[in-house]
């Protein structure tokens, strides 16, 4: 049976602070992400990246989230939020320490948001997908691209 909730295609995207390993520096980093391709001028803002687990002990079970709309790349890709706009076809570099968007940046992603035609509909700070082989990520806001650019 196919749920009414998969065939809708939401314009509502949530950003995200989780845990990426990163290969090159052999380091986590809490990074901003969000939960699907936005609409409007933050998706060249956005790469898709593949990421490793975090932990090689790391498997689904039985009371894993479903897949979502983003199935084919929720557990081994995410979207990352970058500082600059991402040339989809070479990707974030990796090895530069300012490449993606960080926890103390969300009072700029928001001031980007709201000067770009986006609405922010939710914000807080919550845990969410304890299932997700990536480790714990937090929501800090929900917000839709509407179009129009406020002065």
């Amino acid at each position: 049976m196919e749920s009414p909730f998969d065939s809708v295609n939401s314009s509502v995207v949530a950003i995200y602070l989780e845990p990426m390993l990163n290969p090159y520096y052999r380091c986590y980093q809490d990074i901003l992400t969000v939960s699907n391709m936005p609409a409007g001028p933050l998706a060249q803002m956005v790469a898709r990246m593949g990421v490793p687990k975090l932990s090689e002990f790391q498997s689904a079970s039985a009371f894993s989230p479903p897949p979502t709309a983003r199935s084919a790349y929720s557990r081994t890709c995410l979207f990352a939020l970058c500082r600059y706009p991402v040339n989809q076809s070479g990707g974030p570099n990796r090895k530069s320490g300012d490449t993606y968007m960080y926890a103390a940046d969300v009072p700029n992603v928001f001031g980007y948001l709201e000067n770009n035609g986006y609405r922010i509909m939710d914000t807080g700070f919550g845990e969410v997908s304890p299932g997700e082989f990536r480790g714990r990520r937090r929501l800090v806001c929900m917000c839709k691209y509407e179009g129009c650019v406020k002065n």
